[in-house]
C-alpha cells in the first residue's frame, strides 16, 4: 500500500486525529510518550525505516512539528 488517500484516512483514523510521534527528537513531549498536538490539516505519514514497503505498520501520523524535528534533528 503506498502513500495513498485511502492509506491517510485509514491512518488518520488509527491516531485519532493526534500526532503519533514518540521519539526523543523533539522537545515538547517527553521520549517514549505521544506528543499532545492535533494532527492538524498539514500533517504526514512519517516512514519509520528508510526502505521497505509503505503499510499501516510500517507508518506512523506526525504533526507538522514532529515531522521538522525528525527531519532536521533539531529539537523543537
Amino acid at each position: 500500500m503506498r502513500d495513498s488517500p485511502e492509506l491517510r484516512t485509514r491512518l488518520y483514523g488509527r491516531a485519532n486525529g493526534r500526532c503519533e510521534c514518540t521519539t526523543n527528537a523533539c522537545r515538547h513531549h517527553l521520549a517514549g510518550q505521544r506528543c499532545p498536538h492535533d494532527l492538524g490539516a498539514n500533517w504526514h505519514v512519517h516512514q519509520r525505516s528508510a526502505s521497505g514497503p509503505i503499510t499501516m505498520d510500517s507508518v506512523v501520523a506526525m504533526c507538522e512539528t514532529c515531522h521538522q524535528n525528525i527531519r532536521t534533528g533539531v529539537p523543537g
